[in-house]
């Protein structure tokens, strides 16, 4: 029953503040009107994706209900759910609840501040540790929770890479991570055509298109828009040979 409260609830970071202004400010305007729990953002939509050396910040807020009605359990009354640990973080981020010391009352909103400047490229998954508090029919009923949901995700900032127009050559995008739109350049030795994809993590190609070329620099314009935030592989073939580099859809 509890555990569907915190299905979202894998965070990545922030530092600790003192008071409840200082930390964040719940806004819980994404969890859809008539429900009575949420997190915004959603595991769909996921947190902010990092850059090595760069301030990183994200605010989660969470809907806590008042009791365990949506959830199959209407005896049963939220008295709180309690962040115990959050494990797996990227170096360098921490996080800081509102209210502080991580314990969301039933019947309440609340939120996470996730902030620090992460050192390390980092991709891994978030660990949540929670107490669940409630009572049924006034006898306390406590259920401890362990959830995976949220990646924390850091990347490398993009190096500056500088194009041999001797040979066929792809630079790595800019900027990336992007959330609006991001360019490829490749070089080509001659007038032609390049076969450009895109891969999900799983190995599977969500985009797939030819483009003309000219002998020497070339272009390919992407749009945050047509992808899914989240880690993707592009490739580029000019028919004997394929580069492949990573790219990053960043949430708006």
């Amino acid at each position: 029953m509890i555990k569907k409260l915190l299905f979202t609830f894998a965070l990545g970071t922030a530092v600790a503040f003192t008071s409840l202004a200082q930390i964040c400010t719940p806004n819980v305007s994404c969890i859809p009107s008539g429900t009575t729990y949420g997190i915004c953002p959603d595991s769909a939509t996921g947190m902010a994706i990092g850059t090595v050396g760069v301030p990183y910040t994200q605010v989660m807020s969470m809907m806590v209900p008042p009791d365990g009605t949506d959830f199959g359990q209407p005896l049963a009354t939220i008295v709180s759910i309690d962040i115990t640990s959050v494990d797996s973080l990227a170096p360098g981020l921490s996080y800081a609840c509102a209210p502080t010391g991580c314990s969301f009352p039933g019947n309440s909103n609340g939120c996470i501040l996730i902030t620090g400047t992460p050192t390390m490229v980092w991709n891994h998954q978030v660990t949540v540790n929670a107490m669940a508090y409630a009572t049924v029919f006034g006898i306390p009923a406590n259920l401890a929770q362990t959830n995976k949901q949220y990646r924390s995700i850091v990347v490398a900032p993009a190096s500056v890479e500088s194009l041999d127009l001797n040979k066929f050559d792809v630079d790595q995008n800019s900027p990336n991570p992007f959330s609006e739109s991001s360019e490829i350049r490749f070089s080509t030795v001659t007038n032609g055509s390049v076969d450009f994809k895109v891969f999900n993590m799983l190995g599977a190609v969500i985009f797939d298109s030819n483009y003309k070329t000219t002998k020497g620099l070339n272009t390919i314009k992407i749009e945050a828009n047509s992808f899914a935030p989240g880690v993707y592989i592009y490739s580029i073939t000019n028919g004997d040979k394929t580069i492949t580099k990573r790219m990053i859809v960043a949430a708006k």
